[in-house]
């Protein structure tokens, strides 16, 4: 009963071997075995990313627009370039990158790290090295036959850890593979923004004392205040009417209606002698600072017959002005 039993179990080791050899030389895409992995999230191979969508220039502006995407939605899209690049979003998908034997497949990592480890579950059927490419490390991965799957970590100095999974066919595949980071360039983005409130602000506060420096250790009892504006011309139109003029220090302040631009900013023409002469005069936050104390001077805005002025002049028995 022993020896009758020996055929039979060598014929079904011979089945199960016949049946494992044809499976081995199919081409079809190994992700349909993936199914039972109980941690496996894989929708979509590079290969059928890159048909599925549209090319785009895999520009910063791109990366940009798609990590604000992840930021309103927290949903970071996968990208297909123009350059035939496919792009993942590090830490927001499960890479299943597709290469093809006697092919190079390129695996670009972010920039400014450096691999520590790479581990790769089959090293018998698939060959990969480590590379850098500038500033950015890259990974060169090449399959020896088709129909494989396995799975690939790269570890790196930036603390961030690759989980990639590859399979292997012979007509399909990506060459070139990368990733973009849409939580790093949203904080990125966010100190910029920072960055640039601040520089806003420092210069707010620089122009603010532009306009007290001048006046150096002056004592404020001693500012000339002494000035009355009208309309010139019979106009009036008093948008740009100072609503403050102070003169010290060799400068007299126009203190102008808020959110004054510069392109807006009057001339200004001195009279003296009954003959007008331009003034050396600059706008510094809202302030309309003129080099020299004029007695009689005229705010001009525009030109011809659309001009409009202000006639400004010094009254000792003024005091605040109208």
């Amino acid at each position: 009963m022993k020896h009758a039993l020996i055929p039979l179990l060598l014929l079904a080791m011979a089945g199960s071997a016949q049946a494992d050899t044809s499976q081995a030389q199919t081409d079809e895409s190994p992700l349909a075995r993936t199914s039972s992995w109980p941690t496996a999230d894989i929708s979509q191979t590079s290969h059928q990313l890159y048909q599925l969508k549209e090319p785009i220039p895999l520009s910063a502006r791109a990366t940009a627009l798609a990590s604000a995407e992840w930021l309103k939605t927290g949903f970071a899209p996968s990208m297909v370039g123009t350059n035939g690049q496919v792009m993942y979003p590090y830490g927001q998908s499960h890479p299943a990158i597709t290469c093809a034997p006697e092919h190079i497949c390129v695996l670009q990592l972010l920039p400014d790290e450096h691999i520590t480890n790479l581990s790769i579950g089959d090293s018998v059927r698939w060959l990969i090295q480590p590379a850098m490419a500038g500033n950015r490390p890259v990974v060169v991965i090449k399959p020896t036959v088709a129909g494989l799957n396995t799975n690939l970590v790269v570890t790196t100095d930036a603390g961030r850890v690759y989980y990639i999974t590859l399979v292997s066919n012979r007509h399909d595949y990506v060459p070139l593979v990368g990733f973009y980071d849409p939580q790093q360039l949203v904080i990125n983005m966010q100190q910029q923004a920072e960055a640039a409130k601040a520089a806003e602000q420092a210069k707010i506060e620089a122009q603010k004392q532009a306009v007290v420096a001048p006046l150096g250790t002056i004592d404020p009892a001693t500012l000339d205040f002494n000035f009355a504006c009208k309309p010139g011309h019979g106009s009036d139109d008093e948008d740009f009417k100072p609503v403050r003029i102070f003169a010290g220090n060799g400068h007299t302040y126009l203190q102008m209606p808020a959110g004054m631009k510069d392109a807006d900013k009057p001339a200004v023409f001195n009279y003296r002698d009954k003959q007008a002469e331009l003034m050396n005069s600059r706008l510094v936050h809202d302030y309309v600072v003129i080099d020299g104390l004029p007695q009689k001077f005229e705010l001009v805005v525009g030109v011809g017959s659309s001009a409009r002025n202000e006639v400004c002049e010094h009254n000792p028995k003024t005091g605040w002005f109208n």
